[in-house]
Order: C-alpha cells, then sequence, then structure tokens
C-alpha cells in the first residue's frame, strides 16, 4: 500500500468511526429522553416527566412504552384526556403496555366506573355484614342475618353454606386462624358483646373474654397464638385496644386516651398492629409495635379512614374521602393512592386475601347489605375500557 492509500485508508476509518458515533448518539438521545422520563415517573415528577416524554415523543412517535408513561404521567396530574388518549394508542396497536393494572385500575375511576369487576355472594335473602377468607381463600367466614338473629356461616365461593357455628343471639366480626382451623368472633348470646373461638374440626365453641361491658373486632396474630379487639372493659366511655394470648386468656390493654380507639388487626409479619382513631377529630389510621409502644399516624386526611389492613407496603382500608365510603389501597413506599370501588353504594367491611389478590366487601344495595368479590388481579378489559373511553370522548369506533 502506498503513501496516498494509506492516508485515504486512514481518512476511511477516522470517518466511519465519526458517521458510527453521530448515528450512536442520535439514537442515545432517544433512548435517553426516555429512560429519563421513566425515571422521573418512579420518583412521582409527573410534570416533568410529561415534558421529558413527550421530547422522546417527538423522535419516536410509535413507541408504546412512551405513550404508557405518559398515559400514566396525565392520570396522575388529572389530564384525563390526554392519558385516555395515549391509552387508546396502546389498545389500537395492541400494547401489552394495554394490560397495566394501575393505568386502567385509574382511568376505570375517571369514567366514573368500579375498576374491578365484581361478583355477588349469593345466599338468598339475607343481610350479609362480614366475610374474611380463609388462609388459601378456599372459603368465608360470614355474618349474616335474618330479622334478629346473625348467625357465622361458613360458605363457599359460590354462598352454598358449610356450616353454622353459631345460631343464638346478634354474631359479628368474624376471623380465621392463619391455618384455618378456627374462628374468632363477637356475639351477645349470653347477655353482651362477648369474644369466642369456634373450632372447626371439633365444633367446639369457647367463650374468650368474660367482662361486664362489650368486647368485639377480634382478630388473629400471623402465628396464631393472640388475638387483637377491641373493649371498654377498663372504662365504659373509653373504648381501647387490647390484646390477648390464648394461652393464658388475660388480656393486656394497649392504647390509652380519651378518645374511641377500633378496628385492629395484626401487619401480615406481625411486628405491628394498625387500628384506626379519632384523637384528631377525624378517623385516621394508626400503627403501633405489637406490644402497643411506638403509636402514630400511618394514613390522614381530614376525612374518615377506617378499617385497614397491612400485607408488606400496601395498606387496604375503607375511606368517605370522596363523599361516599368506598374501598382504598395506599402504597407506603410510593405514596401512591388508588381507588379500588367507585360505585353509587357504600362499600363496608373491607377483607383482604392474605396473598392481596382478592378482597371481600360488603356493600348496601336497596336497603340489604351483600357481600361482594373482587378480584384485584384482573381490572376492566382493556377493550372495554376503551370502549367506555370512546364513548366518554365521543371517538367514533370507525373514525379513529
Amino acid at each position: 500500500m502506498n503513501h496516498r492509500n494509506k492516508h485515504r485508508f486512514f481518512f476511511g476509518i477516522v470517518f466511519g468511526l465519526l458517521f458510527l458515533c453521530l448515528v450512536l448518539t442520535s439514537g442515545c438521545k432517544g433512548k435517553t429522553k426516555l429512560s429519563k422520563g421513566v425515571d422521573l415517573v418512579k420518583k412521582g415528577d409527573y410534570a416533568q416527566a410529561v415534558k421529558t416524554l413527550n421530547q422522546a415523543l417527538k423522535q419516536d412517535s410509535l413507541n408504546a412504552e412512551i405513550h404508557y408513561n405518559l398515559s400514566f404521567a396525565y392520570a396522575h396530574l388529572d389530564s384525563m384526556k390526554k392519558a385516555m388518549l395515549h391509552y387508546l394508542f396502546l389498545v389500537d396497536t395492541v400494547s401489552p403496555y394495554q394490560d397495566s393494572v394501575q393505568i386502567r385500575e385509574m382511568l376505570g375511576v375517571a369514567l366514573g366506573l368500579d375498576p374491578y369487576t365484581t361478583s355477588l355472594i349469593t345466599m338468598g335473602k339475607i343481610n350479609q355484614f362480614k366475610g374474611v377468607f380463609s388462609p388459601k381463600a378456599e372459603t368465608i367466614a360470614l355474618a349474616a342475618a335474618k330479622r334478629d338473629v346473625a348467625k357465622i356461616y361458613l360458605i363457599n365461593l359460590d354462598g352454598s353454606t358449610i356450616e353454622i357455628a353459631s345460631r343464638r343471639g346478634m354474631n359479628t366480626d368474624p376471623d380465621y386462624s392463619p391455618i384455618g382451623d378456627k374462628i374468632v368472633f363477637t356475639s351477645d348470646q349470653d347477655g353482651n358483646e362477648e369474644i369466642y373461638l369456634y373450632e372447626i374440626k371439633s365444633k367446639n365453641l369457647t367463650r374468650l373474654t368474660n367482662y361486664p361491658r362489650q368486647d368485639y373486632s377480634p382478630s388473629f396474630s400471623p402465628d396464631g397464638s393472640e388475638i387483637v379487639f377491641v373493649s371498654n372493659m377498663d372504662d365504659q366511655y373509653k373504648w381501647e385496644v387490647y390484646k390477648m394470648s390464648l394461652k393464658t386468656l388475660k388480656p393486656k390493654r394497649l392504647t390509652s386516651n380519651v378518645y374511641w380507639d377500633g378496628f385492629p388487626r395484626y401487619s401480615a409479619d406481625g411486628k405491628y398492629i394498625t387500628f384506626s382513631s379519632r384523637r384528631n377529630g377525624s378517623e385516621d389510621i394508626y400503627i403501633m409495635n405489637s406490644n402497643g409502644s411506638g403509636e402514630k399516624v400511618l394514613y390522614q386526611t381530614t376525612a374518615n379512614e377506617n378499617d385497614a389492613t397491612l400485607i408488606n407496603d400496601e395498606l387496604f382500608f375503607k375511606s368517605d374521602q370522596n363523599g361516599d365510603w368506598e374501598i382504598y389501597r395506599y402504597n407506603l413506599s410510593t405514596r401512591q393512592l388508588t381507588r379500588l370501588t367507585n360505585n353509587k353504594y357504600p362499600d363496608w367491611n373491607p377483607r383482604i386475601s392474605r396473598d392481596a389478590s382478592r378482597l371481600l366487601v360488603a356493600r348496601k344495595i336497596k336497603n340489604r347489605w351483600q357481600l361482594m368479590y373482587v378480584n384485584l388481579k384482573n381490572p376492566l378489559p382493556a377493550e372495554l375500557l376503551a370502549e367506555k373511553i370512546r364513548e366518554h370522548l365521543s371517538i367514533k369506533t370507525d373514525g379513529r
């Protein structure tokens, strides 16, 4: 190779490398904008995320991931029309992002819909107040009433009765033991509200409390050795949280203040107890260590929140913060609040399966309480949601 050819070869390599760098840099810019936008969404900086993602969209208008994150960010900014339009792109292009649970939840609520399909647990014309899943969510323990007698039923998911745990008086507040062999509940069958233990195999019924006042709202600890409950045993005007060993049956008072405390429940890991209190005016959700120490607010608004269950970082509860009693989920890490029910009827007594995938809720319809089952892993189908969006935005199907 002569001297001139060596120079041509050398400059050819240099220009080739420069061209490759330009191509890579150009491509990386789009990717960088998308990556930055995704990071901003994860951080909750939705306004800046929208700006960054729209820049990325100019470079790649068909990128489904950009449309997905824009829909998510706009929904959090309450720019629902834009969120819906970006979601329609995902459905029209059959993108896997259309199946995002979070997007379907938010857009369903924005459209005034229940974000999840609910199924009625049918038991005929009977008031179904409170239901709780067995550990594997195969059966339900249910407080249901005809006239002035409320019984504790063990039923299948289709509503068929397995057995009746208590037949006399008013019985409510059932809770399954961790292995599903026992049930605790509240009953006034002996004159005033006390807590009872029913052993499913032997059908043995044991009275756990015996005080002249009222004890109610029992719940098992995750290891099954204790229950936590509400009582006014020490002062008829003060409702406090107590716990009791099932071995000794000696109660220990955990809270002490002049305001009502209620709805106690162990966290899934057994380290904490959540409860509700009116000590700041409205009902708020508190948490304390399982020995009663370290009380602090866990979730608080000017509205009423109560009946909470804590599973890992997710807090499930009922609230009237939007005017009606509905069920919500709050992620303690991301601080994201999700409305799980959205309808014209009051929703009460939420009970979550242990894997947080299913919900039981009592809904009052035409003056009768009915138990509803909700699959929290399956929000409204994407195609149905897209159809409702088009109706809402007056978009004709043949003119998309």
